[in-house]
Parts: C-alpha cells; sequence; structure tokens
C-alpha cells in the first residue's frame, strides 16, 4: 500500500507499508513510513487492528428497508501485533508452527513434538482428522527489524 491516507483524516498524512506472503505460510508485514504512532489513531469512527485473523463475513438482508444489507464480520482466531513497536522502517515477520500437514509418514507424526494429539490414519495413510482440524491455530509471531534510531 502507497501513501494510504486515513479516511477521516486525511491531512494527518500517507502510509506506506507491505504485506508480503509466502508459500511456506511465513507472512512479512514491512511498515516504511508512518505519520503517527498506530497508538494515537483514533478508533472511535474504525477498528484500529495491527495484525491478521482468521474471519468471514455473512450479508444480512434488511427486510424493512429494501436494497439496504448488513455486513456482519465473524472472527474466529486474531493475532495481534503490538502497536507500539510499529514504527517507519519495521517489518514483522509471521511464521506458522509446525503442524501435522507436514507429515507423510506413521512414524513421523506419532512422535511429533508439536503440541497436537497426532494419531496416524492407516487406512487413509495420512494424519487422523482431529489433529487437521486444528493446523494453523498457532503461530510464531517475531519482530525482524526496527528503527533503531527512536
Amino acid at each position: 500500500w502507497d501513501h494510504v491516507h486515513l479516511q477521516d483524516n486525511y491531512s494527518l498524512g500517507s502510509f506506506t507499508f507491505q504485506a508480503t506472503l509466502h508459500k511456506t505460510g511465513r507472512i512479512v508485514f514491512a511498515y516504511k513510513e508512518l505519520p503517527i504512532e498506530i497508538s494515537q489513531i483514533s478508533s472511535v469512527n474504525h477498528p484500529v487492528k495491527v495484525g491478521l485473523s482468521d474471519a468471514f463475513v455473512v450479508v444480512h438482508k434488511i427486510q424493512q428497508i429494501p436494497n439496504v444489507r448488513r455486513r456482519t464480520i465473524y472472527e474466529y482466531h486474531r493475532v495481534e501485533l503490538t502497536k507500539t513497536r510499529i514504527t517507519n522502517s519495521s517489518a514483522v515477520e509471521i511464521m506458522p508452527l509446525p503442524t501435522c500437514l507436514q507429515f507423510t509418514s506413521c512414524s513421523a507424526c506419532i512422535s511429533s513434538q508439536i503440541n497436537f494429539n497426532c494419531s496416524w490414519c492407516h487406512r487413509l495413510n495420512r494424519f487422523d482428522f482431529f489433529c487437521y482440524t486444528f493446523p494453523y491455530c498457532m503461530l510464531f509471531v517475531h519482530l525482524l527489524f526496527e528503527n533503531k534510531t527512536q
């Protein structure tokens, strides 16, 4: 995002940042220019969040008012970053922790030490479904680099 302005405070200045999604599941947020500290952005007109979340949207028709729809966002997992750590020239890396999806044999699955209740299904020749239902609920987040001049 290059020179993005806040909708309710255009005169504040522009934000420049990017998100990079890697095939491995690694996500990098890089913040180039921030005209204000994230924690100082008003949340009166819109929520201020830094991070990522799993969510889905349901659009509801309002029967009393034709052609009007209400969108509801259902969020079921969130990774929030500390707003004060996000500064000019900073980056954050989010790495998925190992999950059962990586195992290709029974012995590797059942001997894993990844804090899941893994079990191997010999009939399907893959991990058990219970383990699959929670593949990305654990993430490792760390600050890649930050501006040391502040």
